[in-house]
């Protein structure tokens, strides 16, 4: 078997941490247990990691940043500018397990496990999850779709990871028809309600 060969230590330190929340979950992670997973120093451990947190923030960064790439190939084909990432990101909740880059449901839960128990982490998907909402909202689409869709695919994944929920076929595709119509753009929606109503009274924006 060939050896894989990682671009830094500090990729290879974060799929270390990976393979271990996946097998033991994120309450048995120690960077002892890391570093000798990821067969580095304990000073190269923390010349890139401080603490743990910053060790699971990366992880989630990092489970971002996969996504975000996958997304941004799909949204570059979509005719339709506005809203096509927020579009792309729902197609890829449901294609997931499809995609090489897709996150175990293993890790996904363990991440979510960690957001729960760890104040730092949840500030930081918050603020993830704002910065998604601020730029739906400055392609036209409305706040409270850009919230809705979000919270409705958390609770997908949640669901799927858990396997609470079993849907069909015919079911998965109506669930993914109405998010990606309410992922559709509207003009002016980006505009707060203030400034929309004044435009339709004195036809200024």
């Amino acid at each position: 078997m060939a050896t894989r060969i990682y671009p830094s230590a500090r990729d290879r330190i974060l799929d270390a941490a990976e393979r271990l929340v996946v097998s033991r979950g994120v309450n048995s992670l120690t960077i002892e247990a890391v570093i000798t997973e990821a067969q580095i120093s304990k000073g190269g451990f923390f010349h890139h990691f401080a603490t743990k947190d910053a060790l699971l923030t990366a992880i989630i960064d990092r489970l971002s940043k996969r996504m975000t790439d996958d997304a941004a190939e799909r949204a570059a084909r979509d005719p339709e500018p506005r809203g096509a990432r927020l579009r792309a990101q729902i197609a890829l909740a449901f294609d997931a397990d499809k995609l090489k880059t897709a996150a175990p449901r293993a890790l996904l839960l363990a991440l979510i496990e960690a957001a729960g128990a760890q104040p730092e982490i949840a500030r930081h998907i918050c603020t993830l999850n704002a910065e998604a909402f601020a730029r739906d909202v400055v392609e036209d689409i409305s706040e409270g779709r850009a919230i809705a869709i979000q919270l409705a695919l958390d609770g997908f994944w949640f669901s799927q990871a858990l396997g609470t929920t079993a849907l069909t076929e015919r079911q998965m595709q109506a669930l993914r028809d109405a998010l990606l119509a309410l992922a559709q753009p509207e003009a002016g929606a980006g505009r707060p309600p203030g400034r929309r109503r004044a435009s339709k009274k004195g036809g200024r924006t």
